[in-house]
């Protein structure tokens, strides 16, 4: 009977084991899909900062460029230097997805962002954050006193 146990517990173990590290294989995959859609240079379309709209001389300036993970960004009216960050993660089971990502110069340089994003077909996407790291947005746009930015994003070809 305890034999019987045993290889019933190891058969079940074996399983879980099996669906799990498929589990995480599957999802490891629609990350990789999804940063891949992130790949290339973007140029802003719109933008709001703490409620109000990033004037359209700057929103002209901004561009951002993902080479896998790593990320370039001008964006005069969050920093006067390029701003260069590495995505640490990007979370697809939520809604709106995350991505999280770490700046590594500029302001709040170090602190872990969670940002909410959504792609509106191949070539544009929008996304949401507060650069000091302290929240993490629940909706896309800006109020006043949040501190939060809010970009539109659209892939320059």
């Amino acid at each position: 009977m305890r034999s019987k146990i045993f290889v019933f517990a190891t058969v079940m173990t074996f399983l879980w084991s099996a669906s799990t590290f498929a589990v995480a294989q599957t999802q490891e995959k629609s990350t990789d899909t999804e940063l891949q859609k992130f790949q290339g240079t973007w140029v802003m379309i719109s933008g709001e900062m703490d409620g109000k709209k990033v004037p359209e001389e700057h929103v002209k300036q901004n561009k951002i460029t993902v080479v896998g993970n790593k990320v370039e960004l001008f964006s005069p009216h969050q920093h006067k230097e390029v701003i260069v960050a590495s995505i640490t993660k990007l979370d697809v089971t939520k809604n709106p997805k995350e991505m999280h990502w770490v700046r590594v110069n500029g302001p709040y340089a170090g602190k872990t962002v969670i940002s909410i994003y959504e792609f509106e077909g191949p070539d544009q996407y929008k996304v949401s954050f507060d650069p000091a790291a302290l929240t993490v947005p629940k909706k896309f746009g800006t109020e006043t006193g949040s501190g939060h930015i809010w970009h539109n994003w659209k892939r320059l070809k």
